[in-house]
């Protein structure tokens, strides 16, 4: 699977999923496991600001809109990923962040907007904590300790149960509610 950033490939970047290593290998150790959500978190983030052919114009983004809440509470700096249930050729992924209010506006590959279809949302919400000294390697400084700050089950496409329709006229008031 390729996402490309315009249809010009030898002038354009392109990432291959397998040569990301959280796509590549098995992650199955708890350390492999946190490097495989930062790194795609990362990915996710990064894909908004691939650098292209100029700027392409992506035909038929509408406007996706809305508020995420956890417990009842806005959810404040957390990454969100609008997924295609299913990828097909010319299918992307959009991207946003919420603010202090738990407002996001998503993007798809720096384009306010979202190309209609059906998405798998996945939230990510992470807070570094001081690592373990019991954990430390001898001779190297601690290592922070990442933990997700709402359940796992949000932050796995294939475990997230928020799937939304994005239909023609696009989503301005979407209201997320999350839960323990």
């Amino acid at each position: 699977m390729k996402f490309k950033s315009c249809p010009n490939v030898s002038k354009c970047s392109v990432i291959t999923l397998r040569s990301i290593p959280a796509f590549a290998g098995n992650n199955n150790t708890k350390a492999g496991m946190k490097r495989s959500a930062m790194t795609v978190l990362f990915v996710c983030i990064a894909l908004c600001f691939l650098p292209g052919c100029g700027k392409p114009k992506i035909d038929g983004l509408v406007p996706v809109r809305g508020t995420i809440t956890y417990n009842g509470e806005p959810l404040a700096d957390a990454a969100v990923c609008f997924t295609p249930k299913e990828f097909n050729t010319g299918d992307r992924l959009a991207t946003g962040k919420t603010d202090a209010q738990g407002r996001f506006e998503l993007r798809t590959i720096g384009e306010l907007g979202v190309l209609p279809n059906e998405y798998t949302v996945v939230i990510i919400k992470n807070e570094m904590l001081q690592g373990d000294p019991r954990r430390q390697v001898p001779g190297r400084p601690p290592s922070p300790e990442i933990r997700s700050v709402i359940p796992k089950r949000y932050g796995n496409q294939k475990t997230s149960n928020l799937h939304i329709t994005v239909g023609r006229d696009g989503l301005r008031d979407l209201r997320l509610e999350i839960h323990d």
